[in-house]
């Protein structure tokens, strides 16, 4: 099931900041999806969870018939101000197209959205001649910030640096300061998001292996702790739509008071690997 509801209100409460707190896609990774549409013999796309068109605008440039989808309102607005024309408020599990009215379905990171992927996946494979294409994400560094605000170690960034006793300490600390703030504030986490983007969309790589698989970019992106705090002060993501802004200048404070104290892998830079994943339309059909 695609979480409609709640993905609706959080993104239109970020989509003022969501751009300029999300870095633009480089163009090995751009390219690399109109390799793999190329390959396929795709043109005309729907795009589920279009947002703001940060994918389809480039992909509108280089000549593709693209067609959004999204259950966030103000966010397609933004994507309407940039020259995406052909858009359409709808939920992924249900949409109101003929079946293989395109020639392909593109989802860029939104498996993690979806609390049934296959239904979403089941429903573009309907609509779709060739198949359902996604963007994901293959975990090669380190998330430092979310263990920093609400606790969880290094075992579960992806750094794959050992947990010993002064990191331990590090983010045990954390996680009690942070509990007590979201006391302070009557504010609770919801547990059931806990899991990383990138953990999610290899999950479902695992569960529901793809036709067609291919590594498109290798990205090493030179972030400075400055940059991570000022993108968590905007409010930039889902989560933190229900926070209140109080309590998020407080943990802002405690981050940049904590800084000098953060393990050495958590100031790397990130690495990040992108895929392509093509689920052909056929292979996703559901059983007699």
């Amino acid at each position: 099931m695609w979480r409609s509801t709640l993905a609706e209100v959080e993104f239109d409460r970020i989509a003022d900041v969501y751009d300029e707190t999300r870095r633009v896609l480089d163009e090995e990774t751009l390219n690399g999806i109109r390799e793999m549409l190329t390959k396929h013999a795709c043109h005309s796309i729907l795009e589920i969870g279009i947002g703001t068109g940060r994918v389809s605008l480039p992909l509108m440039r280089s000549g593709y018939d693209i067609t959004g989808a999204d259950v966030s309102r103000k966010m397609m607005q933004k994507a309407k101000v940039k020259g995406v024309a052909n858009l359409i408020l709808a939920d992924g599990r249900v949409t109101p197209f003929r079946e293989k009215s395109f020639d392909a379905t593109l989802m860029a990171h939104v498996f993690h959205l979806l609390d049934d992927p296959l239904v979403v996946m089941r429903e573009a494979a309907r609509v779709s001649r060739v198949g359902v294409f996604a963007l994901v994400r293959k975990s090669a560094g380190n998330r430092p910030w979310f263990p920093f605000y609400w606790g969880g170690g290094p075992q579960q960034t992806g750094s794959g640096e050992p947990e010993d006793e002064d990191t331990a300490k590090f983010f045990e600390e954390r996680r009690e300061r942070f509990s007590k703030i979201a006391e302070k504030y009557h504010w609770s986490w919801d547990s059931s998001r806990r899991l990383h983007n990138w953990r999610r969309e290899q999950e479902i790589l695992e569960t529901h292996p793809p036709d067609d698989l291919k590594v498109v970019s290798d990205v090493i992106l030179n972030e400075t702790l400055e940059d991570r705090i000022a993108r968590f002060q905007k409010g930039a993501y889902g989560f933190m739509s229900a926070m209140p802004a109080e309590m998020r200048e407080e943990i802002v404070k405690e981050m940049r008071a904590n800084t000098s104290s953060l393990p050495q892998w958590a100031r790397r830079p990130r690495h990040e690997v992108y895929q392509v994943a093509v689920w052909r339309s056929d292979s996703l059909s559901p059983p007699a």
